[in-house]
């Protein structure tokens, strides 16, 4: 097990929703791939057959655990590329409109807009609940309502800020029954929960290695046999034409090993979901912390709560810079905008927006490095509170 710290100036790191730190298995798996066994995978002498097999043995492997075909799982740079090209793709089909939830990551709504803009095509966005669940009867309203060809439904399994998972077996048949594609990006849910992809029954589905233990710059997108999408990337015709680039070998390498290091260790979320519950209700008994996402249908890992009349940035900065502890006041690809998309959708005010911490463990966090956690926030704020009263 990794110690609680990453780098001399972090002590506790606690923002894995964001990314997390490289399984020393994970290192030592990539390894002879950047040194000894460095080839390119589509040359025909030993170093690239080697490098050919070992990336065919790590998409059996995620295959294996994903219960899916080897053929149908398509290496990509990551979670955001994989979402970009299940939508654009999707789209360069010819699909008549896009439907998203509300809460989805940007690198879905993004493109979403982008392809909507681009094409005048329909494109909608699926309101949610307090607790960040999908209006399933507003989908199925939008889903009767024809646009000349099929509709394309893209919408998250759990969301990476307030850790809410999604009825997506519920959205499959509602998807199915209304023949639309369904993507859904997984990236969050991947190894926090254990699940094959006939549980969630969607065309597509979005991985990423960085949220597991996992190499950044590496990702994965499912392709149900039968779907049709067009490449995003074109060029010398690797994936077999669907993705074209040069293979990352050694990151590729470390993905299967971290995929299954994840699946080893879905034991342990028992433990983070208790560890999750005792940190919010500590905050919320302490401090009057209110917890945000679902009240039980939510990832074991991520702890998103507000704090009345306090500013969450300034909380983070004191845990920082005194404690060395790195939490979040928001999620990495959106804390530079100030506002919460997410939050917004749940019914928060710009004021509850300003005053969430978003927590997130693994498997590496100790039971008693939450304990000193929750401790570390009840002094930030403690302090914050004294600096706003000088």
């Amino acid at each position: 097990m990794k110690p609680n710290f990453c780098l001399p100036d972090v002590e506790v790191y606690m923002d894995n929703a964001a990314t997390t730190a490289v399984a020393d298995e994970v290192v030592e798996a990539m390894r002879p791939y950047f040194e000894e066994r460095y080839g390119n995978p589509e040359t025909v002498y030993r170093l690239g057959r080697e490098a050919k097999k070992a990336v065919e043995n790590s998409r059996a492997a995620i295959a294996d655990i994903l219960k899916c075909r080897p053929e149908e799982l398509f290496f990509t740079s990551g979670g955001t590329e994989a979402n970009n090209w299940a939508i654009k793709g999707a789209r360069l089909q010819g699909y008549g409109g896009i439907i998203v939830g509300a809460i989805e990551h940007a690198s879905v709504l993004e493109p979403a807009r982008f392809v909507s803009s681009r094409s005048q095509r329909a494109s909608f966005e699926v309101p949610v609940d307090q607790f960040g669940v999908i209006d399933l009867s507003v989908l199925e309203d939008r889903l009767k309502n024809p646009v000349g060809r099929q509709w394309l439904v893209s919408i998250q399994y759990a969301n990476n800020e307030i850790g809410t998972i999604q009825p997506v077996e519920k959205i499959a048949e509602l998807c199915k029954k209304h023949g639309a594609i369904f993507h859904c990006d997984a990236v969050q849910a991947f190894g926090k929960i254990d699940f094959d992809v006939d549980d969630i029954g969607a065309d597509l589905i979005s991985l990423s290695a960085h949220k597991i233990h996992g190499p950044m710059g590496m990702g994965a997108l499912y392709v149900r046999k039968g779907t049709e999408i067009e490449p995003l990337l074109h060029g010398g015709g690797q994936e077999g034409g669907m993705r074209s680039g040069t293979l990352a070998v050694p990151e590729i390498v470390g993905f299967a090993k971290a995929a299954e290091l994840a699946m080893n260790a879905l034991p342990e979320m028992s433990r983070l979901r208790a560890a999750s519950e005792s940190l919010a209700e500590s905050l919320r008994l302490s401090i009057g912390a209110i917890r945000n996402g679902h009240t039980t249908n939510r990832l074991p890992n991520v702890v998103s709560v507000t704090i009345p009349g306090m500013e969450s940035e300034v909380v983070c900065g004191i845990m920082c810079s005194k404690f060395k502890t790195c939490i979040s006041a928001g999620a990495a690809c959106s804390t530079m905008k100030r506002k919460s998309h997410v939050l917004e959708a749940i019914g928060k005010s710009s004021t509850d927006m300003l005053s969430t911490l978003r927590i997130s463990l693994s498997r590496f966090n100790s039971d008693s490095s939450v304990s000193v956690v929750i401790g570390q926030i009840q002094a930030a704020v403690s302090q914050a509170k004294q600096r706003e009263l000088i």
